[in-house]
């Protein structure tokens, strides 16, 4: 090792350190990105009966399959592998959730349509 002493200001000293960071943040951004585990959105059948379940609709495999047969449920097929997207399954509790309001407000449209219907 070089025993070298290197006289330098406080100023210098700041400079010559942002560079040399400077230098090394890209790289290691670079071997970040590389070496994340990749975070997808499919999901086996196991896993979407699961996260179904999670979100308050109780669903097994069997349910699953039959949602799939019937084609009444998101999902992609890979050969004989199904897979499901958790957005798109998201989306589909989303469009089959009903709320109270909606409730009556279905009751008196169908009150308002059927007292038009007598006059």
């Amino acid at each position: 090792m070089d025993n070298t002493v290197i006289v330098t200001t406080p100023a210098q000293l700041r400079e010559i350190v942002a560079d040399e960071v400077s230098a090394i943040l890209p790289k290691l951004a670079d071997f970040r990105r590389k070496n994340e585990p990749v975070e997808t959105d499919g999901m086996t059948v196991e896993d979407a009966a699961r996260f179904l379940t999670e979100q308050g609709i109780p669903t097994t495999r069997a349910t699953l399959y039959s949602h799939v047969y019937k084609d009444t449920i998101p999902y992609k097929k890979f050969g004989r592998r199904i897979v499901f997207s958790k957005k798109e399954l998201l989306a589909w509790i989303e469009a089959r959730t009903t709320r109270p309001e909606d409730k009556r407000t279905a009751a008196a449209l169908r009150i308002a349509q059927s007292a038009n219907n007598h006059q």
